[in-house]
């Protein structure tokens, strides 16, 4: 019934997105936990991915990035043996902490990495910090299939075609393409615009799939994704929404 369980960590980050879906979830959700071992709830979110038989196990945050947990290599390690061994662990990232703690960063069974741009300023538009992750120097030293995620709006729409360009070149073979939560025609424009550039492919849970020169590209929409998540909120919380702002 579920496709995954979510581990959502909170506290300070290391950037400064924006669009982050942490500003809309509840204060109460967004408890601290970045020092917290086990995360509060672990228990309950091990029971229920044993009795719903999920398959993924997420590391991804609310309002922070899951690579500045404290305890990542330690809870990982733990829920290898808690788990039943078909359950595959994916990390979602900004990637900032990539090359830092790349022992980590392979320990997971896949990966997605957050990045709306490879130029400076751009980046800088939509992050709030500077200096993009080095994708090309990620990508040699990357063991797992790394899909890269990319929130398009007004300010890297514009050069959407070439940032596809440069991700393929650089071997990513997965993408996929966000519109911002809540605001169905920021970037829409964008993205109506590389479609003639692209193949059309197979829908992945209600969303679109085409290629970009054999580059797989998926355009993504949460408010119609089909998706089905457990999410363990940093406060203990275990919610059945995919969306995290409907949790309460």
């Amino acid at each position: 019934m579920y496709d995954f369980a979510n581990i959502l960590f909170s506290g300070p980050c290391s950037a400064h997105c924006y669009f982050c879906i942490g500003q809309q979830v509840s204060p109460e959700r967004n408890q601290p936990n970045l020092d917290l071992f086990p995360p509060a709830g672990l228990d309950q979110l091990i029971a229920r991915v044993w009795q719903e038989q999920i398959r993924q196990v997420v590391f991804t945050g609310t309002n922070t990035d899951p690579q500045l947990y404290r305890h990542e290599e330690r809870l990982l390690g733990l829920l290898r043996r808690e788990l039943p061994s078909t359950v595959r662990f994916s990390l979602h990232t900004n990637g900032r902490q990539a090359l830092r703690k790349m022992d980590v960063f392979n320990q997971y069974d896949r990966a997605t990495l957050s990045l709306p741009s490879f130029q400076p300023e751009v980046y800088y538009q939509m992050m709030g910090v500077r200096n993009p992750p080095n994708l090309a120097e990620i990508m040699p030293r990357v063991r797992i299939p790394l899909k890269v995620s990319c929130l398009v709006d007004e300010h890297n729409g514009p050069g959407l075609f070439d940032f596809l360009q440069t991700c393929q070149q650089m071997g990513v073979r997965r993408v996929v393409l966000r519109k911002l939560f809540g605001d169905f025609s920021t970037g829409a424009a964008w993205l109506d615009a590389i479609l003639p550039a692209m193949q059309p492919g197979e829908a992945y849970r209600g969303n679109p799939v085409y290629l970009f020169d054999g580059m797989e590209v998926t355009l993504w929409d949460f408010g119609a994704s089909e998706s089905r998540s457990i999410n363990l909120f940093a406060n203990g919380a275990l919610s059945e929404h995919y969306l995290l702002t409907e949790a309460g």
